[in-house]
């Protein structure tokens, strides 16, 4: 039955020819892989897909070659595939590292995954990595081996994200759960904080101080709706647009969403050098930008505020540039009616 499935597949007819690939898959034979091979060369993209799927379902590792081809593809698919199936080869670290440095971070996740899943040890090197999610996945692989040391506990728990931070004390619970002993000392337990609301009552109870803990100023990058709610909260109960350091800081580091978020609110001096600062930060969204300047309306902007936003430098029919042109407007008709 595979040969004829086989012969169809080089069948000039392309009715044929998916039957036949479908026919293949349905039969669920390991040794029809190769025969999917050329098709990632051919011009329908359906056949394409169906190889890959083909060699993800079925490769082996027994012919190193097609692993190494993917890595190499110019193709982000492909490197992915690689990726995910390199380990099944008997010597595949010289690949999986190359494709951990690759530029997309999907691969670079997808080669860590499976260079630690080949050598566990090599999750100690993806602590150092600049990226959270191989660090986290790193961090994670250290917990779950048992084989975890004390220098592997400090550099999780010095970790400035707060999701890699997080997975010292998701262990220490399901230990405290499980009646086993923690291995993790208290020391390095009080180190690791991370979560949203602990960081919005740092802010609320001393900002400055609050932006100077890495795990805090890593959740204000978050844009996830329900952390910008709860950091609002401590934000707007604090006094930290009195501090200018603390509000470069901010405008620095905070997420469009949440940099919003916390300047819609109110007016006066210290409102509006923030909003300004905000405005002038041409690394923001075009969009972020004109929402803070929008925001101004109704809320009585001061002449030094109107004059700040001359010198944005917006061209005119940008939306940004509309944006401080309808606040100029209202900001007329308010002081026409007085």
């Amino acid at each position: 039955m595979l040969t004829k499935e086989v012969a169809r597949l080089r069948d000039k007819d392309i009715r044929q020819r998916r039957r036949a690939v479908r026919k293949l898959f349905e039969d669920g034979d390991p040794s029809a892989m190769p025969h999917f091979l050329p098709f990632l060369g051919d011009d329908d993209e359906w056949f394409v897909k169906r190889a890959l799927i083909a060699i993800e379902r079925w490769y082996d590792g027994s012919d190193p070659r097609i692993a190494e081809s993917l890595a190499s593809s110019e193709y982000n698919e492909r490197r992915l595939l690689a990726a995910r199936i390199a380990s099944r080869a008997s010597s595949p670290e010289q690949m999986l590292r190359k494709l951990c440095v690759d530029e997309d971070s999907k691969i670079r996740l997808a080669a860590w995954t499976s260079l630690i899943r080949h050598d566990p040890e090599t999750a100690r090197e993806g602590l150092n990595s600049d990226d959270r999610a191989i660090r986290k996945l790193s961090a994670s692989s250290i917990v779950d081996s048992g084989k975890i040391t004390e220098e592997d506990m400090r550099a999780i728990a010095s970790d400035p994200s707060s999701s890699v931070r997080r997975t010292l004390i998701i262990s220490h619970a399901k230990n405290i759960e499980k009646g086993i002993n923690s291995k993790v000392p208290e020391n390095i337990l009080e180190e690791v904080s991370g979560s949203v609301e602990d960081a919005s009552k740092e802010i609320s109870n001393s900002p400055v101080s609050a932006l100077e803990k890495p795990w805090v100023r890593d959740l204000l990058r978050s844009s996830v709706p329900e952390v910008i709610t709860i950091l609002t909260s401590g934000f707007r109960e604090s006094s930290w647009m009195e501090y200018p350091d603390t509000v470069d800081s901010v405008v620095e580091i905070a997420s469009d969403p949440l940099l919003e978020r916390i300047l819609r609110r109110g007016k006066g001096t210290h409102v509006e050098a923030a909003c300004i600062k905000g405005i002038m930060d041409k690394r923001r969204s075009e969009a972020t930008r004109s929402r803070l300047v929008l925001d101004r309306i109704g809320r009585s902007p001061s002449s030094n505020f109107m004059k700040a936003l001359d010198s944005v430098g917006a061209p005119y029919e940008s939306e940004l540039g509309v944006a401080i042109s309808t606040l100029v407007a209202e900001a007329s008709r308010s002081n026409g009616g007085e």
